[in-house]
């Protein structure tokens, strides 16, 4: 068992691992790669839960459902790199802005285009962007789950 605190606070996170030998597996290395994972665990409730319209893909064959999974990654970079813009422009941290948020706004971008040339769609990049920065979410609670 690793136990450790985050960011200085009060309670005590403990880690049980299977892992054994301090030297190859050093605790602060264990706790940060436990904070890595919950953020992983996100990304694939991202993809999952939220980007997903089908349970499975659609694709009939092995060289179909690759090009889908791969499409997905592509949807769901672009649409973090979106947030990343935002919260650059908000000077806010990347985890207070809504995933759904923003992909609501590309979805609708990508349905009802609002036109060619370049111009009005640098605009609705720009409106976009100024409606996921309105959406914040609150700081994000800890991972961790108090016994009673």
């Amino acid at each position: 068992m690793i136990e450790y605190r985050i960011d200085g606070r009060a309670e005590v996170v403990r880690l049980i691992t299977s892992l054994l030998g301090h030297e190859k597996y050093p605790a602060e290395e264990l706790a940060a790669l436990y904070a890595r994972r919950w953020e992983i665990e996100l990304v694939f409730d991202e993809i999952k839960t939220h980007q997903r319209d089908r349970p499975a893909p659609r694709s009939q064959t092995p060289d179909g459902v690759r090009q889908e999974i791969f499409a997905h990654l592509i949807v769901h970079h672009s649409t973090r790199e979106l947030l990343g813009e935002a919260a650059r422009l908000t000077q806010t941290p990347a985890e207070r802005t809504s995933f759904v948020r923003a992909l609501h706004v590309v979805r609708r971008s990508v349905i009802a285009p609002r036109g060619f040339p370049p111009r009005p769609r640098q605009r609705d990049r720009r409106l976009g962007l100024a409606e996921i920065s309105a959406s914040l979410l609150p700081p994000r609670r800890s991972r961790d789950c108090p016994r009673r």
